[in-house]
């Protein structure tokens, strides 16, 4: 999968691994999962030297009152950590749990808001998100799925996400490339550079995100 993305990415480009994480997960497999994400970057950094730099970071299942292993799953050397929750949690439910992650320090990243229930039923909830500081970023996997294409299109039509990620479990999915970018342009109003470079860029700086809607033919960096 990393050779067919390297074929369609920049050279020099950068992949973040974001190997799933619950807060109910047991420490120790926890730890061994980090510890296998490592290992695995240093193969790939050995293979694809010189052609892209490689990132570990974590997406993490947020449910019940724990908050366990922010630190594992946090972009390198800022606050910015990637959760998700069950598509059937609710909209209070979502503000309460982002409020407490805000509240230890950390700068959460909403996991393709089109899977939830709340984003489909008002997808100007995710502004009210990013007024608080929060991200969002819509998964290119998503598109493989009827029910959630079209309000993943929606999303980029109206600039109500950050950025777009693969989110690639297998083969399968779709990946960041040339193909997806094709897409991408046909219905959406933000440029890809926007959503896959500039603003992904400002995540890896630790920089405030800005407010949603993205405005057309900004350049955000």
């Amino acid at each position: 999968m990393l050779t067919r993305m390297s074929a369609g990415l920049e050279t020099d480009s950068t992949v973040v691994f974001t190997p799933h994480y619950s807060c109910r997960m047991n420490s120790r497999v926890a730890m061994a999962r980090w510890q296998k994400s490592i290992k695995f970057q240093d193969q790939v950094e050995e293979e694809f030297s010189g052609k892209l730099n490689f990132l570990t970071a974590g997406e993490l299942m947020i449910s019940g009152s724990s908050l366990k292993f922010m630190e594992q799953i946090r972009y390198p050397g800022t606050g910015w950590v990637l959760v998700e929750f069950s598509t059937s949690v609710t909209w209070l439910e979502t503000l309460i749990q982002l409020r407490r992650i805000i509240s230890r320090g950390y700068r959460p990243l909403v996991a393709h808001p089109e899977r939830y229930g709340w984003c489909r039923r008002k997808r100007s909830r995710l502004i009210t998100l990013s007024r608080m500081g929060c991200g969002s970023m819509i998964s290119a996997r998503s598109f493989r799925f009827k029910k959630y294409a079209s309000t993943a299109r929606s999303l980029l039509r109206d600039g109500l996400s950050h950025a777009i990620c693969s989110d690639a479990h297998s083969p399968r999915d779709h990946i960041i490339d040339t193909r997806m970018k094709k897409t991408i342009g046909e219905y959406s109003r933000i440029q890809w550079q926007v959503l896959t470079k500039d603003i992904p860029q400002m995540i890896l700086n630790d920089e405030r995100l800005p407010e949603l809607p993205l405005q057309k033919q900004r350049k955000y960096e």
